[in-house]
């Protein structure tokens, strides 16, 4: 039997290992998540970094980028793979640690599924971001967490499944223009990737 444990304790284990799923978790949105990056944004934060799986894509681009996510392991794996970045660790299921309309672009790469509260996080998303600012998400089709294995254990990561009708509602509510892309594997839907424009 695996047990449940929170993000924060599953990715300080798995984060040594966490390099080996990205073919599998690229093969959700093949490609499509990182076309709808702007060229260009002056102040950019990947919410959710991780190990920094997109940091370089979201840097260039950047004037000024910083990177956010739970697992002080994870952001140590991070500063060791791509040098210096400005960091915080923090939990985002209960406020994003940013001023008000501070940011151009936020991206939530796979971070939507250990989220609780995906209503309080598209209102903090909404609140940081500048006015025609940009924030780009995922959703995958996940309804049970994988078990994983690390440091000889085998745990799952809790996580949250979300319909995405109801995100979509929440957008609405926030007065987001959204805009979605269906990304289909066997003709059932595997991931859903949102731009949605403060407005």
């Amino acid at each position: 039997m695996s047990n449940i444990v929170d993000p924060k304790e599953g990715y300080n284990l798995y984060a040594d290992n966490y390099q080996n799923d990205y073919r599998k978790l690229e093969s959700f949105d093949k490609g499509e998540f990182l076309k709808l990056i702007p060229e260009r944004a002056e102040v950019v934060v990947d919410l959710g970094i991780g190990d920094g799986r997109i940091a370089e894509h979201l840097r260039k681009i950047s004037d000024k980028f910083i990177g956010i996510d739970i697992s002080s392991k994870m952001l140590e794996n991070c500063l060791k793979y791509h040098g210096n970045i400005d960091l915080v660790n923090a939990d985002l299921d209960f406020s994003i640690p940013l001023k008000s309309e501070s940011v151009d672009f936020i991206s939530a790469y796979f971070l939507f599924v250990h989220l609780k509260d995906a209503k309080g996080f598209i209102e903090e998303a909404y609140r940081v971001l500048k006015e025609n600012g940009i924030f780009l998400f995922n959703l995958i089709h996940q309804k049970k967490p994988p078990v994983l294995k690390a440091k000889k254990k085998k745990f799952k990561i809790k996580s949250y499944y979300h319909i995405p009708s109801h995100i979509e509602e929440y957008l609405d509510y926030f007065w987001f223009k959204w805009e979605r892309i269906d990304i289909f594997e066997d003709k059932f839907w595997v991931s859903k990737i949102y731009k949605a424009v403060k407005v």
